[in-house]
């Protein structure tokens, strides 16, 4: 059906033109009215060719093909929404749990690295005066000795009163399994282990003001003896002098007092002996008691024979020689003695480069470990 006034279109154009009236749908290019029946091909009998099988084969392995494409995409989809939301498993925590509580104690610790670096100062100062104490007893320098001292004491102060102050800044003396705990709950594994490397890098000082007590005690004692014979060398020189003015009666007198500062050097030795060798010290006091005891009996033996070489006095002049011959010729044998002495306190000035050394390695390992800007903090 065509509308009024339109000029005739072909048969082939009349699906361009507007349907009025009627349903068109059913019907061919002819007029040919279609039946449903019409569509209803009759495939039976119809064998499929080798060319067929293939293509349809092609096609269902074409249309698996796809979907084992979409899956490896959903999968690597959800492989890097996984990963990105994950921690690696080596981490042994959620570092985004304890994130704030990290970040206040790196700073707290690289501070605390700092104030190490300034205690190793002092450290290191006080390996200095245990060498200078040590080198002062061997050259029997009493003024080296107590210059080492005065310095060393104050070294000594400054570090405990720097480990007292890291300790409870840090709250390192509590350690318990309750605050492990704790500290493993409140800070990443990688944090905690650092802040108990600081502890123990604060640690490793504690035993100094012990080594540096015994080692200032001992070269003291090392001193005193020092010092007696020292005094009695210039006692019996005065009493010397006395004798060769005839004045036997205040020579012996004042032998007295020379005997009694070797009396006083032998009884530190005798407790020396205890715990150290001491064979060198020991016999040098001997044979000074013995010819201090020879000229006493000599001018014992003058006042009584009243200045007559009688044959007592022959005998005491005999026992002065044997004595003398038995002294040292010089008093280089002091510095052996005090060097004995030293050796004795060396195992002292060993624990203190060990501890000198132990701080050193660990304030090394933790300046590798601090964060940039506590490096740039201790650097600057």
């Amino acid at each position: 059906m065509t509308t009024s006034g339109l000029p005739q279109r072909p048969i082939s154009g009349s699906g361009l033109r507007p349907i009025e009236g009627r349903d068109l749908a059913a019907y061919g290019p002819d007029g040919y009215e279609h039946g449903i029946d019409d569509n209803d091909f009759d495939l039976e009998g119809y064998e499929l060719t080798l060319g067929d099988r293939v293509r349809r084969w092609v096609g269902r392995g074409l249309v698996r093909l796809g979907w084992l494409g979409l899956a490896a995409c959903l999968a690597f989809g959800s492989a890097g929404i996984v990963a990105a939301t994950e921690h690696a498993p080596s981490s042994g925590g959620r570092t985004e749990l304890s994130y704030g509580a990290d970040t206040a104690l790196s700073k707290k610790l690289d501070s605390a690295v700092r104030d190490l670096a300034r205690l190793k100062d002092d450290v290191d100062s006080l390996g200095g005066m245990a060498r200078k104490t040590l080198s002062g007893l061997a050259q029997v320098n009493k003024l080296a000795l107590d210059d080492a001292s005065v310095h060393g004491d104050n070294n000594i102060n400054a570090i405990d009163a720097a480990a007292a102050k890291l300790n409870k800044s840090l709250d390192c003396l509590s350690r318990s399994p309750a605050k492990e705990l704790e500290l493993l709950k409140t800070y990443s594994p990688s944090l905690t282990d650092r802040y108990h490397k600081v502890c123990l890098a604060i640690a490793s000082v504690a035993p100094l003001r012990d080594d540096w007590g015994s080692l200032k005690a001992g070269g003291q004692t090392a001193m005193r003896v020092a010092n007696d014979i020292n005094a009695h060398d210039s006692i019996a020189t005065d009493a010397l002098k006395l004798e060769t003015q005839g004045r036997y009666a205040e020579a012996i007198a004042k032998l007295k007092d020379a005997s009694d500062a070797i009396t006083d050097a032998s009884g530190i030795a005798a407790n020396l002996s205890k715990v150290t060798d001491v064979s060198t010290l020991t016999e040098w006091l001997n044979r000074t008691k013995q010819m201090d005891d020879a000229l006493r009996l000599l001018w014992q033996s003058m006042i009584d024979s009243k200045g007559k070489v009688t044959a007592q006095v022959t005998a005491a002049l005999r026992a002065v020689s044997v004595a003398k011959a038995l002294l040292p010729a010089s008093t280089d044998v002091l510095q052996v003695v005090m060097y004995e002495l030293a050796g004795r306190l060396t195992s002292d000035g060993i624990s203190i480069e060990t501890a000198k050394g132990a701080l050193a390695e660990a304030l090394a390992n933790l300046v590798s470990g601090m964060t940039f800007s506590g490096w740039r903090a201790n650097v600057g």
